[in-house]
């Protein structure tokens, strides 16, 4: 049986399959099954219909789900979307494998860090809906592998593959430019710095060019079917988040657009308070007790030891805290900017796991060395945690979003305006132009923050029946009456 145990650990590539095939698995039977709501599920129409979602627009997330939709030939289009971020996921959760075992110099230390990774809710969560942050977990590990190679051979080849996921990354999401963009200038300067510069520039350019590749998405789709109107996300002709109107308005979007202007403020004491607690709070949620004090020990170990690993991992940990904290608690999604978080804790982790190993050691008990039994414990304990945190991430039943969207669907007479929110009007959006459910009927969404309902209502339908889905607030001084009511939303009906 030892012997058994001691091949399994001695192999890196059985390890890997292993965490890659266990969470797929995992997040598999856990992942959302049907059409989500709000983001997700705009995600899942817009690759249905190769459109383009809101801003940065995702090209390279948006390119994998469509092919998703088209290539895998069962279940509902909206989880083969969400199948984009449970394979994500588990391929980040089996990389990160490999990249905690070359920082740790262990490989059952590595394993460890990347099950208690792939545990915590932050991630399941991530992987398990249609989202774009497993994918950039994914692109940030891949990213520092891609790093760890160019130091240890500094070649042309190994800095163009750090050349083209950073570039990848960087234009993915904007959490890359501030969390592994950095560390990655660090690391070059610092290499050329020692060896001065000898590398080709032309295959770099090459690399850069493939990491832009996937933003020339949205481009094509404009060039096919733009200019828009600037209204009703370029329906019916494509979905097209923000309608653009020029070339200008298709840059202004992959660039961040008006909806990431203006979101981020300095917080005053009482809110910077507020979201210290929170993300204290968070990760202990995230990774346990056990988890944050390995992680302490960690961190005190690596800056005594390996305080050029300390301060990349600061690197990655302080930007999500300080952009959490720009932030504020009026985002409500503010826990998923918290991942990149994730992976520095889970390095520092890792480097607890190894202080204790090595402090245990020495220790016997009855002739039987505890480093064995430290290090069994410390995975059984990673496993227990995920299968206490497996009642907060199970998706797996997650059908209220068709449930109500069906239901208002059936209340509508023909042709019918609906006016609502973002997050329930995506899922109604959805049913109706991928899976062609009442097409005669209009769905326009809109907070009545932006345009008060009942004008937009006289304004733009005035021949036609107008209902409204929200909640008591969303119609407050709105002639109108309840026609369906759930614990989810409501729907009413303007009174004319």
């Amino acid at each position: 049986m030892m012997t058994l145990l001691t091949a399994f650990w001695q192999s890196r590539l059985r390890m890997t399959v292993l965490l890659f095939v266990g969470f797929l698995l995992l997040y598999l039977i856990t992942a959302a099954p049907d059409v989500q709501a709000g983001d997700s599920a705009e995600f899942q129409l817009a690759a249905a219909v190769a459109g383009v979602p809101h801003p940065t627009t995702y090209p390279l997330y948006m390119v994998l789900s469509s092919l998703m939709t088209k290539l895998v030939p069962f279940g509902v289009v909206a989880w083969r979307v969400t199948f984009v971020s449970v394979i994500c996921g588990a391929a980040m959760v089996a990389w990160s494998n490999l990249l905690f075992e070359r920082l740790s110099g262990s490989r059952v230390v590595g394993f460890s860090g990347a099950l208690a990774l792939g545990f915590t809710p932050g991630v399941w969560n991530a992987a398990t809906i249609a989202e774009v942050y497993a994918l950039f977990l994914l692109l940030m590990v891949a990213f520092a592998w891609s790093l760890l190679n160019f130091v240890a051979a500094p070649q042309t080849r190994t800095l163009a593959l750090v050349a083209a996921i950073g570039t990848m990354g960087s234009l993915y999401h904007g959490m890359f430019v501030l969390c592994a963009a950095p560390v990655g200038a660090v690391v070059i300067a610092w290499v050329w710095w020692q060896r001065g510069w000898q590398w080709q520039f032309l295959p770099l350019v090459g690399a850069v060019l493939i990491g832009v590749l996937p933003h020339a998405y949205p481009l094509v789709q404009y060039a096919r079917f733009g200019p828009f109107d600037g209204q009703d996300y370029g329906l019916p002709t494509l979905y097209y988040w923000g309608a653009p109107q020029s070339w200008s308005d298709v840059f202004d979007l992959l660039s961040g657009g008006e909806v990431r202007r203006g979101i981020f403020q300095i917080p005053d004491a009482a809110t910077a308070g507020t979201m210290v607690m929170a993300i204290a709070r968070r990760m202990l949620y995230e990774f346990g007790p056990v988890g944050i004090g390995l992680g302490i020990l960690g961190g005190v170990h690596l800056w005594r030891q390996q305080r050029l690993l300390w301060g990349m991992s600061l690197m990655v940990i302080v930007p999500s805290f300080v952009y959490v904290l720009a932030l504020g608690p009026s985002i409500g999604d503010w826990p998923a900017f918290t991942l990149p978080m994730l992976l520095g804790w889970a390095v520092w982790l890792c480097a607890g796991i190894v202080w204790m190993r090595d402090w245990v050691t020495p220790m016997q008990v009855r002739g039987w060395s505890l480093r064995p039994l430290f290090i069994a414990g410390i995975v059984v304990a990673t496993v227990l945690w995920g299968g206490y945190r497996y009642r907060v991430t199970d998706k797996h039943d997650l059908t209220l979003y068709r449930e109500f969207a069906s239901s208002v669907h059936e209340q509508l007479p023909p042709n019918a305006v609906v006016i609502t929110h973002w997050e329930q009007g995506m899922t109604l959006q959805y049913l109706r132009i991928v899976e062609a459910q009442r097409p005669d009927v209009w769905i326009d969404v809109v907070e009545p923050g932006d345009d008060a309902w009942q004008s937009r209502a006289e304004r733009r339908y005035p021949d036609r029946p107008v209902y409204f889905v929200g909640h008591d607030t969303s119609v407050a001084g709105i002639p109108a009456r309840t026609v369906l009511t759930t614990e989810y939303a409501q729907l009413y009906q303007l009174i004319r």
